[in-house]
């Protein structure tokens, strides 16, 4: 089973390997995807986020969630509003904690999406969870570099060594859990210890 978000085009399910695809989110108010997080403890519980983080071709409505696998969907996105959600992650032992990287800034829930509060403010694309410590996150906004140490409850900007660009990613290993890349458009390419 594969799930694959377009970012003006849907979501997409193929249940033989990516020989056919179907997608149930035609009737959607927004046909924007530009994250998929699916719960490891139930993965009939699917959430996406919406909205075309790149270009803008489709407006971003939050979170929506689904408990049938894909087939029906429910706006989820109470606290945060109509922003594009260019990224979610889940807590990796706790599914009720999720993160979403939005236009908005970020967000967090501790109840699986019942409720999202702001962690922080200002458009953010990238985020990402220390390998082997999920109390500190890390994230990135505007070409700028944020890290977390207290459960992402609030974010730091990281100016050390690094120069701002209009967009920045982040990489990560279970390899090296204590060295994070981030990678700028400027092709500068700048590796921290944590």
């Amino acid at each position: 089973i594969i799930y694959v978000g377009a970012p003006a085009g849907g979501f997409w399910i193929s249940e033989d390997g990516g020989a056919s695809w179907i997608s149930y989110t035609d009737i959607m108010p927004t046909l924007g995807v530009s994250s998929i997080v699916v719960d490891y403890n139930n993965p009939n519980i699917i959430y996406l986020g919406s909205g075309d983080r790149d270009a803008g071709d489709a407006s971003g409505l939050g979170i929506f969630k689904s408990i049938d696998a894909g087939q029906n969907w429910v706006q989820w996105n109470n606290g945060m509003g109509n922003t594009t959600v260019g990224r979610l992650i889940m807590h990796p032992t706790n599914n009720q904690i999720i993160f979403a990287a939005t236009s908005a800034g970020i967000f967090k829930t501790i109840d699986a999406g019942v409720n999202w509060y702001q962690v922080k403010n200002g458009s953010t694309k990238e985020i990402v969870f220390k390998t082997d410590d999920p109390s500190v996150i890390f994230a990135s906004g505007g070409g700028n570099f944020y890290r977390s140490t207290d459960e992402g409850e609030s974010f730091l900007k990281i100016n050390s060594g690094i120069s701002s660009a209009s967009r920045g990613l982040i990489g990560v290993s279970p390899a090296n859990p204590n060295v994070v890349y981030f990678h700028t458009v400027s092709g500068s390419v700048y590796a921290a210890t944590y």
